[in-house]
């Protein structure tokens, strides 16, 4: 069963079609992963047979060099109403499914334009339903991603001279490796990297600070390939910190052993199984986020791998397994690595080993 037929199955008991406007300003890729189209604002209607990307006047050349498959491409100028009034008309659409993040605003407009259609919003998102597990086209894809970013960090380790450079520099060269040399889309969130006792903060924004000897260095970043994303973070130091190191990479591995699964596993486990390691050495305190969150093309997606997950994993979610610790005003470590569940993969390969600079 392709994306479209597992879409349609999802929407089909609440209407006749499903609509999904993305703005300028929404930074979600429901469009892009349903149509392939990559350009900043669309349209896309489903139907209980046909597909349809709606694009402005600004896209029709881009369109034009765009391979889309499956869709039948509506190109409009000024005049949307009359355009898409006509199309309702002819699909005999009477009921229309949208996602519930669809602002309120442009709902009142849609039922402004299609007066005689009922707009129903969802309880649940729909298209993040389809993506949360990915097909082996798209985790070859994601293997890719996250091959750069294995050597992206391993020219960084050999950029970094402490005492010399600074946080930013750094992040600025993760930057520069993945556009100029990996010819990459960009990075999927800027890069975290926090040296010293700053790195107990875990979305830690880089400054203009010099890296210190005998300080820890956490990095965080992860790049953007064929319209999908890498994560990964790993922690170093310039001095000795084995002891709450070598806990963290334990607490990981036991995460990522709980991702080998034949039957279907509730999302909350794996977690469970990172918590329940610290709190064995009385550092569950300390642990103060999630275990992981799934990637594609967006850098958070469904599931999410949390004591309060009610998801339920089944195999072929592309997850990220990051468990720290934060001693506040001392230092944090953190180990992430990418995992496809199920079979259990591991993706991420840079030395897990407790580098020293």
């Amino acid at each position: 069963m392709n994306k479209f037929e597992n879409l349609r199955k999802i929407w089909q008991k609440e209407g006749d079609a499903y609509l999904l406007f993305k703005p300028e300003a929404l930074k979600l890729n429901d469009l892009r992963y349903l149509t392939g189209f990559d350009g900043s604002t669309g349209i896309f209607l489903q139907t209980r047979e046909k597909n349809y990307l709606f694009v402005d006047g600004r896209y029709f050349e881009k369109v034009k060099n765009q391979k889309i498959e499956n869709i039948e491409v509506i190109l409009y100028d000024i005049n949307f109403k009359k355009v898409i009034r006509s199309l309702i008309k002819k699909e005999k659409i009477k009921k229309i499914v949208v996602e519930p993040y669809q602002s309120f605003s442009f709902i009142r407009k849609l039922e402004k334009i299609l007066k005689n259609v009922k707009i129903v919003v969802s309880k649940k998102e729909i298209t993040s339903r389809v993506r949360v597990r990915k097909d082996e086209k798209e985790i070859e894809i994601l293997k890719k991603a996250q091959k750069i970013a294995d050597k992206i960090f391993e020219e960084i380790l050999n950029f970094i001279k402490p005492e010399k450079h600074t946080e930013k520099e750094v992040a600025f060269k993760i930057y520069e490796l993945a556009v100029k040399k990996y010819n990459c889309e960009g990075l999927s969130f800027e890069p975290i990297v926090a040296s010293g006792s700053v790195s107990s903060i875990p979305h830690y924004r880089s400054e203009d600070k010099i890296i210190k000897n005998n300080s820890p260095l956490l990095i965080d970043f992860g790049v953007i390939y064929q319209g999908y994303v890498s994560d990964m973070t790993r922690t170093l130091w310039v001095g000795n910190f084995k002891k709450i190191y070598k806990l963290v990479l334990e607490a990981q591995e036991r995460a990522i052993e709980k991702c080998k699964f034949e039957k279907r596993l509730k999302a909350k486990e794996v977690d469970k199984a990172a918590r329940d390691y610290f709190k064995k050495f009385g550092y569950e305190k300390h642990f103060i986020h999630s275990t992981g969150h799934g990637i594609g093309m967006d850098i958070h997606e469904a599931p999410t791998l949390s004591p309060y997950s009610k998801e339920v994993l089944e195999g072929s979610e592309v997850v990220t397994i990051e468990p720290g610790i934060y001693l506040e005003g001392k230092f944090g470590i953190r180990i992430e690595d990418t995992i496809i569940t199920g079979r259990g993969e591991n993706i991420t390969f840079s030395s897990k080993e407790l580098l020293r600079l």
